[in-house]
């Protein structure tokens, strides 16, 4: 077992992809592709399609969804982020965010705690939170303050997909935009696609590039074909077991994320992708 303990990821947990999903995607990408005309209709269908899959989740509930009424497609969650960054003005994370914000910004990055967040702050907010692999245990306080201070909060939702046990409500007026993406839900990371939810229109690139179609028909197809074929819950359907005895087995605790747990020794989550797949293959 020690020698599967070395399967163990501190660095950089990988999510979930795997031999079932690469055979899909190239089967995929060999196929016929035809390429239609009309790609306003294309982007509209896949909306409809992706929202769908969110909300057909019946292992997560997301109440309220609806009140981010404005959806644009992204090429991934990190379109997203980078947009926030271009447009918003004071933009700031908590501690033990995505590190990409730190790769990116460096010591430029504003990073705050709830009690010195600031009235027109618009704050990153991952849910699930990667530190934890769950919804940020401070959550219920973070949005009473951010309503109370007037702070905007953005909510990086790119784990969704991958995790069992969620549940959350939009409906506060604080939040003010949403993103998903299949690029770790289904394994997607390099052909990337998702949908942005905002309360109001963003007069931003995503939306310009939304309102002339210039949105990618290739990734919109490829994640229709994925949301088709694996569903809303497909890696805790495939994997749920496994990783309950992986945790088992390792002595790690379980968080909500399917590719993360708790290693209690060390006090810091641990990817476990390889160990899910070398358990599952045997």
């Amino acid at each position: 077992m020690k020698d599967l303990d070395s399967l163990l990821q501190y660095h950089r947990p990988q999510a979930m992809h795997d031999a079932e999903v690469q055979e899909y995607l190239t089967s995929l990408i060999s196929a016929d592709f035809f390429l239609g005309q009309d790609l306003k209709q294309d982007r509209e269908r896949f909306i409809d399609k992706f929202n769908k899959w969110i909300l057909d989740s019946k292992l997560n509930c997301l109440q309220n969804l609806e009140s981010l009424s404005n959806k644009d497609v992204i090429v991934g969650v990190t379109q997203y982020l980078d947009e926030i960054h271009q447009i918003k003005e004071n933009v700031c994370v908590l501690d033990a965010e995505y590190r990409y914000h730190w790769r990116i910004y460096g010591d430029r990055l504003r990073v705050k705690t709830i009690d010195t967040l600031k009235t027109n702050d618009n704050l990153i907010i991952s849910m699930p939170f990667p530190a934890y692999g769950d919804i940020h245990p401070e959550m219920n306080n973070l949005i009473k303050v951010a309503e109370e201070r007037d702070v905007n909060l953005h909510i990086d939702g790119c784990w969704y997909g991958c995790c069992r046990d969620i549940k959350f409500d939009f409906s506060s007026p604080s939040i003010k935009s949403a993103a998903f993406s299949l690029s770790k839900s289904l394994g997607l990371g390099a052909n990337r696609i998702g949908v942005r939810y905002t309360r109001e229109r963003w007069n931003g690139p995503i939306s310009l590039q939304n309102d002339y179609n210039m949105t990618i028909q290739s990734l919109m197809w490829i994640g229709e074909n994925f949301i088709d074929k694996f569903g809303s819950d497909f890696w805790h359907n495939k994997y749920g077991k496994t990783y309950d005895f992986v945790c088992e087995r390792h002595n790690l605790d379980r968080t909500k994320a399917i590719h993360i747990a708790w290693d209690k020794s060390k006090n810091c989550p641990v990817g476990v992708r390889k160990l899910l797949r070398r358990y599952y293959d045997k």
